[in-house]
């Protein structure tokens, strides 16, 4: 029983010690601990609300202007999770492109995806001429994880979106959102 419970604790060190990081920012820690090392690297907040648990900025990555929303818990502000927002596209052919690139990029990163789909929702389909379309009504299912709390996918937004999510403060999030639900329904 001694070696299991040594074995868990060893695993728990192991995975809370692997927090995604983006521009060498772990999505860990406070929000306002985040969110100051953002800006010291340039970022600019455009929408905090006091209660919000997201928080969104502004900035420049390799000469792309890209949005970035920090999702924090509700209670103790814990961020478990950055999603990154890439330039808005015109085109399919554009937005597809951008997709492919980066999601090679992280295929060389982090491996094959654990999942992937690349598909329409009916009566959508590749090749129809209505492909923004699709994507404005969240009818298009470019998307791929990896197993480590990564993904990417084509948003309603018109824009690829990459996410990075901490699973151990997610599971904080869950927590602290249902403790919150159980004191208004009694």
């Amino acid at each position: 029983m001694k070696k299991v419970f040594v074995i868990l604790i060893c695993n728990l060190f192991t995975i809370s010690t692997f927090a995604q990081e983006f521009l060498g920012i772990k999505v860990d820690g406070k929000r306002q601990e985040v969110i100051n090392k953002f800006i010291a690297k340039g970022f600019k907040v455009t929408s905090q609300k006091g209660s919000s648990n997201v928080v969104a900025m502004e900035g420049k990555v390799n000469d792309t202007n890209i949005e970035l929303n920090i999702v924090n818990s509700p209670t103790t502000s814990i961020v478990w999770k950055f999603a990154i927002y890439l330039p808005k596209q015109d085109s399919w052919y554009s937005i597809k492109s951008q997709y492919n690139s980066y999601l090679n990029t992280l295929t060389e990163k982090y491996g094959e995806p654990t999942n992937s789909y690349n598909n329409f929702i009916n009566p959508y389909y590749e090749g129809d001429g209505y492909e923004m379309s699709a994507i404005a009504i969240d009818k298009c299912n470019f998307i791929s994880f990896w197993n480590n709390g990564t993904s990417i996918k084509i948003s309603k937004f018109k824009q690829v979106q990459i996410s990075y999510e901490n699973a151990i403060n997610s599971a904080i999030d869950d927590e602290e959102k249902k403790a919150l639900n159980n004191k208004i329904f009694k």
